[in-house]
């Protein structure tokens, strides 16, 4: 199961779905067929999009259809291969749909009231042999509405879901760049989605909002897996023991830290191995704007496996010197 995953809900056309894409969400969501809230495109116009990116991956069906058939029906004419439940639906519909359709990742809502808590936790321990992934959300009492009411619950309740469920938790609800840092490190979910906090006044994608909010993801999500693993910021990050999908984000929050402990020379063990981390160091460093120059460290013993690289201090005007690898 993926995690550090960023979602992102409702696009108006093909320009905002790439766009979003190349600023690093990992899956953006098509809200069709809804019984609150207007909907962003079509079926038809959601499916042109998907097929002209080419990514099926990278689209989830965000509905409140409960059929399965129906459901089903949908994600075959979107080509989609995810699914995001936000109506109430019993397991055996749940177990219905996994059975008829075992290639569909399923997404089940849960919507999140005053004391509802126990509720929830009934719901997880009779569903999740069919769940891939939950997401928490708001409800808005005024409206009925249980998804995208830009309204935050409390997290406690959602940290205490995670600590529940045995399948993933993605956190939702209200989510903006101001919020999501501390919303991860106090819920420490699998994931997170936004929608209404990253749009402008005319209900568009605001592309510096995306960008401030998947650099915050990103920056919590290091920093939990900095908390996990136990990193001392010494100046020498070994990456032996993380995913490759953890590194994106751990490599430019450790750098972070070295430069508030005044560390100038940083060292990344990465190992020989296929190379894949290695260049996955090598573009974090070549990007990241305090790295005044990084290159492979010398072999040692013949056993090299190693990048290191110089900081910009707060402190320091630093070098001008152009970057290599």
């Amino acid at each position: 199961m993926q995690t550090n995953l960023i979602q992102i809900a409702g696009i108006k056309d093909l320009d905002e779905a790439r766009k979003l894409i190349k600023l690093g969400a990992d899956q953006i969501g098509f809200p069709l067929r809804l019984t609150h809230n207007a909907e962003d495109l079509s079926d038809q116009e959601a499916r042109s999009i998907i097929k002209k990116i080419n990514k099926p991956d990278k689209f989830l069906l965000i509905t409140y259809l409960t059929e399965p058939g129906e459901i089903i029906k949908l994600c075959k004419f979107l080509n989609i291969h995810k699914v995001q439940l936000h109506n109430h639906m019993r397991p055996h519909n749940l177990a219905k749909l996994k059975n008829q359709a075992p290639n569909i990742k399923i997404i089940k809502s849960l919507i999140i009231k005053a004391g509802n808590l126990p509720d929830i936790k009934k719901y997880i321990n009779n569903s999740a042999q069919y769940i891939d992934y939950y997401i928490t959300d708001t409800y808005d009492p005024d409206t009925g509405a249980s998804g995208a009411t830009g309204k935050t619950h409390d997290w406690e309740i959602s940290r205490k879901i995670v600590e529940h469920s045995p399948k993933p938790v993605i956190l939702a609800g209200g989510l903006t760049p101001k919020n999501v840092r501390q919303a991860i490190l106090e819920v420490q979910p699998a994931g997170v989605d936004a929608h209404t906090g990253l749009e402008d006044s005319q209900g568009r994608k605001d592309y510096e909002l995306v960008e401030n909010f998947i650099r915050e993801v990103r920056q919590a999500f290091a920093k939990l897996s900095q908390k996990e693993h136990q990193i001392d910021i010494n100046g020498v990050l070994d990456l032996h023991t993380f995913q490759p999908s953890d590194v994106k984000d751990l490599v430019p929050e450790y750098i972070n830290e070295c430069i508030r402990k005044n560390i100038s020379d940083i060292r990344i063990i990465h190992g020989k191995g296929r190379g894949v981390l290695k260049k996955i160091v090598s573009s974090i460093l070549s990007k990241h704007p305090r790295v005044i120059s990084y290159k492979i460290a010398p072999e040692r013993g013949g056993n090299w496996g190693a990048t290191v690289a110089k900081l910009k201090l707060n402190n320091k005007k630093g070098s001008t010197d152009e970057k290599s690898n």
